[in-house]
C-alpha cells in the first residue's frame, strides 16, 4: 500500500515542470486577451452612450406628454391656469396638473396621483387664445415648450 502512494506523488511530479509555457498555453492566453479587447470597445460604448439614450428618452417623454395634454384638451369643455397650475374641466370632473417634487403629476377630481413628467425643475402655464402655453424646464436645464391649442372655440381663464 505504501508503495502505491509514492508511486502516485511521483506521477504528480512529473507533471510539474520548469519549462514554462506551452504554445497552446500561450495561444489559449492569447485567444483571451483578443476576446477582452474586442468587446472593450461595445462595454465602453454602452457606458459612454448612456447620456445619449436619456436625452432621446426625455424627447420620447415629451413627445407623449404634449400629445396626451392636446388630446385631453379636445375633450375638456374649460381651462384655468391658477399659479402654474392647470385645471381643465371635463364634464363634471376636474382634470390637474400640478409640479409635485420633480415630477408633474395629473390628478382627476383632486384625487389620484399619475405622474405624468419626471426630472422636472420648474413649468409654466400661460393662456393663449383658445389654448395655452407650457414651457418646462428639466433638471439638466433643458426648456421645452409646447403650444397646445382647441381645435373649437374654448374658454381659457388665468387667475
Amino acid at each position: 500500500m505504501k508503495g502505491f502512494f509514492k508511486m502516485k506523488n511521483q506521477e504528480n511530479v512529473a507533471l510539474l515542470n520548469d519549462r514554462g509555457f506551452t504554445i497552446v498555453e500561450m495561444l489559449i492566453a492569447f485567444m483571451v486577451f483578443c476576446l477582452l479587447m474586442a468587446l472593450f470597445p461595445l462595454g465602453l460604448k454602452t457606458v459612454l452612450g448612456y447620456e445619449y439614450s436619456e436625452a432621446r428618452m426625455q424627447k420620447l417623454e415629451w413627445e407623449v406628454f404634449t400629445s396626451q395634454l392636446k388630446k385631453e384638451l379636445r375633450m375638456c369643455n374649460a381651462v384655468n391656469i391658477q399659479d402654474d397650475k392647470l385645471f381643465l374641466q371635463r364634464g363634471s370632473d376636474t382634470v390637474l396638473y400640478e409640479k409635485y417634487g420633480t415630477n408633474l403629476r395629473r390628478r382627476v377630481n383632486f384625487s389620484g396621483h399619475e405622474i405624468i413628467l419626471q426630472n422636472v425643475a420648474e413649468v409654466k402655464f400661460n393662456s393663449l387664445p383658445e389654448g395655452y402655453k407650457i414651457t418646462v424646464i428639466d433638471s439638466s436645464g433643458n426648456e421645452h415648450n409646447a403650444n397646445i391649442r382647441a381645435f373649437i372655440p374654448i374658454e381659457v381663464t388665468e387667475g
